[in-house]
């Protein structure tokens, strides 16, 4: 399904007033794709002159829209593992598949060189991570944000034909996990836009709600082309130098929302 999200100040240029159904009449996510092209203006979405990019709005509409009790968050660059979706729903329904009462599954994370075909498999992952040609999601600008994935322990683990779960990951500052979680863990916090710190304080928010983080044997996700400085638009560090400081307020009123847990960011 495809989405349509608009500021409420401005008046949107689609769907067309007089023809509001334009959309529901598009067959595939390619015509919805041209049509949006059609209409845009070239401009890249953290560049917009009239709009902070929404993008944890954005999360929380396609969240909501979800069918089943399970979501995976991506961003539209990335891809995960081939197979994900009946073997997640295999393990979902094995005895002992879910560890506990309140978790998410873990997917680590991997990027690719730019123009390479995704792996589907972790054995077509692998060749290509010794081969150089795929590292740590965020390697070169920021092995911290995805270090508590411990990827020497995933990368060793010896194969295995069924999806499980097979270490579990205390959170810490500054992991910024891909999961899949449940339709119940808490959405997106909203007054975060543009760029930083929009996944992790969701993140934050799981860990000092009680979520345990699980981390999958078999599966991952892969971000299409190796994440580089020279990637970021102009205002990235002005924007996540307004964030941090939201980020520092949003601490504070998880300390408010949360006041039995024991857990801090």
């Amino acid at each position: 399904h495809a989405h349509l999200v608009c500021p409420a100040g401005h008046l949107a240029a689609l769907p067309d007033l007089p023809d509001p159904g334009e959309f529901a009449r598009l067959r595939s996510c390619a015509e919805v794709h041209a049509k949006l092209a059609a209409a845009g203006r070239g401009e890249t979405n953290y560049a917009l002159p009239n709009a902070s990019y929404p993008n944890n709005l954005l999360r929380n509409v396609a969240r909501g829209a979800a069918a089943g009790g399970y979501a995976l968050v991506l961003d539209i660059d990335m891809v995960p593992s081939r197979g994900l979706r009946p073997a997640f729903l295999a393990l979902l329904g094995a005895p002992g598949g879910i560890p506990g009462p309140t978790g998410v599954f873990v997917l680590p994370a991997f990027e690719i060189q730019e123009g390479l075909r995704p792996p589907g498999t972790k054995q077509e992952l692998l060749a290509m991570y010794q081969a150089g040609e795929a590292r740590g999601f965020y390697a070169e600008l920021c092995p911290r944000c995805q270090a508590p994935t411990d990827y020497p322990r995933w990368l060793g683990l010896p194969p295995a034909g069924t999806l499980s779960v097979t270490y579990t990951v205390a959170w810490r500052d500054p992991w910024e996990p891909f999961y899949l979680g449940p339709a119940a863990a808490p959405t997106f916090d909203e007054r975060f836009r543009q760029y930083g710190f929009n996944r992790i304080s969701q993140a934050c928010e799981l860990h000092v709600a009680g979520y345990e983080f699980w981390v999958l044997n078999e599966a991952f996700v892969v971000h299409k082309g190796f994440k580089l400085p020279s990637d970021f638009h102009p205002q990235k560090d002005a924007e996540n130098r307004r964030n941090r400081e939201l980020f520092r307020q949003f601490k504070q009123d998880l300390k408010a929302k949360y006041p039995s847990s024991p857990r801090r960011c």
